[in-house]
């Protein structure tokens, strides 16, 4: 008799992996849209972020048709979800709200290279019940390209670049570039070193992106900085993969490499 019991019981083992609920989510911000809309299953989803279909929400497609929801706690709790995910939406003392109340809240993980952009989808999928799918994403995650020798500058319209510890130095070193902004984080662009060192391949982002506001006194309008450029290769990065250190990113660095390598 025992050893039928433990029959049926193994039999039935997969079907209730199989019929496992997994749990119900709302997200906070256009950076948790991202590793719901990637991750989730769209059943699971309560609710996504007002600014789930904007131009730097990468995966704006597959937002609609869901739900949108205030960062506001009372607005998130009448959802009822099981899980709150969140990188810098609505007010981080409501956290704690959450959990008083039942909600377990995953807080998006600061990414700056490929390993910690790796490890926070890995995380993000393990709370959402699809540790399969995070693991797939982190898999087919582009191999770094092999070095080029080239120098790259980060150029935006707000006249900001980007130094060692950010991900879009990250995403240089990974598409086979060295960094020409040899500062740390995130700093004005050096006019008068660009003028008399001018890099030789520029990577714009934000330019024309009408969710960005173009700074009329910013350095990127200064015509020193036009001068520098002028013999610049340009290669114009796809900005919503900018804005949040999920596994895209890598599939960043690839595109670029490819742009280096059809450019005449």
């Amino acid at each position: 008799m025992m050893r039928w019991a433990l029959f049926f019981l193994l039999m039935a083992a997969p079907v209730a992996a199989a019929d496992e609920v997994r749990p119900t989510v709302v997200s906070l911000d256009y950076c948790a849209d991202q590793f719901v809309l990637g991750l989730a299953d769209r059943e699971q989803v309560r609710a996504l972020s007002k600014d789930a279909e904007r131009p730097f929400s990468f995966l704006r497609d597959r937002a609609a048709g869901l739900p949108r929801v205030r960062a506001l706690a009372e607005d998130v709790i009448a959802l009822q979800p099981d899980i709150v995910v969140r990188s810098w939406g609505g007010d981080a003392r409501a956290l704690k709200f959450y959990e008083r109340m039942g909600i377990r809240t995953v807080q998006i993980g600061y990414a700056s290279d490929m390993d910690g952009a790796a490890r926070v989808t890995l995380e993000v999928a393990a709370a959402l019940g699809q540790t399969e799918r995070g693991e797939a994403l982190v898999a087919a995650m582009p191999h770094a390209a092999p070095p080029t020798g080239r120098n790259a500058l980060y150029v935006t319209p707000g006249g900001v670049t980007a130094g060692k510890g950010t991900m879009v130095d990250a995403i240089m070193h990974r598409a086979g570039l060295e960094n020409a902004a040899t500062g740390t984080g995130w700093y004005s662009l050096p006019l008068e070193s660009l003028v008399m060192q001018p890099p030789g391949l520029a990577l714009t982002a934000f330019f024309g992106f009408d969710d960005y506001a173009f700074d009329h006194w910013s350095v990127s309008r200064h015509p020193a900085l036009a001068f520098a450029l002028k013999d610049a290769d340009q290669v114009a990065m796809t900005e919503s993969r900018l804005t949040c250190p999920a596994w895209f990113v890598a599939d960043e660095a690839h595109d670029v490499a490819a742009a280096l390598e059809t450019a005449p």
